[in-house]
């Protein structure tokens, strides 16, 4: 029972973080200062660049890790494939308009509706606990890259966080960067 409250609280603290981040600027603000007696003091000893690499690591360590703990990686696999599987049977069944295998694919059809359900709720429920702590964090370094911060980049030399690269800001960016690289290596370390 108490498992499963906080199981629930989390994922729906997870959820309705979410949802004030969307319609409320004011609940943004909030998330940021919730983390800002944390990451403060770290961003006024580091540089940018480098707290963003610390919060990559963090977050690709706790998401990783939240994963690992919640998800039956088995099941999950099990059923991608056995989904892929009736997928591509069905492909070819309609490409060589086969009545008979189209009529007996659709008995099953409910079955692999419910198999993608529950992979897509496999999937979620991770998501709705990280956005707990990461949701904050993406709020604090947004306030962060309203200050006069400026790094410098190879190719562009001295540029200011929030200046877009591609289409994102260069913050995000090289969030994503340095978060790809280390979840590789947290994933390896876990096994996943």
């Amino acid at each position: 029972m108490p498992k499963k409250f906080i199981s629930r609280f989390f994922m729906s603290l997870g959820i309705v973080f979410f949802i004030g981040i969307m319609i409320s600027q004011d609940f943004r603000l909030q998330l940021a200062e919730l983390v800002a007696p944390f990451l403060d003091p770290v961003a006024a000893s580091l540089p940018i660049y480098m707290v963003i690499i610390i919060l990559a690591a963090i977050t690709g360590f706790y998401t990783s890790l939240i994963q690992k703990l919640t998800v039956d990686t088995r099941r999950l696999k099990a059923i991608q494939k056995r989904v892929t599987k009736y997928q591509k049977e069905l492909m070819e069944a309609t490409k060589q308009d086969n009545k008979y295998k189209l009529k007996q694919m659709e008995e099953e059809k409910q079955e692999i509706q419910q198999l993608q359900s529950e992979m897509m709720s496999m999937q979620f429920k991770p998501m709705f606990y990280s956005m707990v702590v990461t949701l904050p964090i993406f709020m604090w370094l947004l306030t962060k890259t309203k200050e006069n911060a400026s790094v410098v980049v190879p190719f562009s030399g001295m540029i200011h966080i929030a200046d877009p690269v591609l289409i994102v800001p260069w913050w995000l960016f090289w969030y994503f960067l340095c978060s790809i690289a280390i979840n590789q290596v947290i994933r390896k370390a876990l096994r996943m």
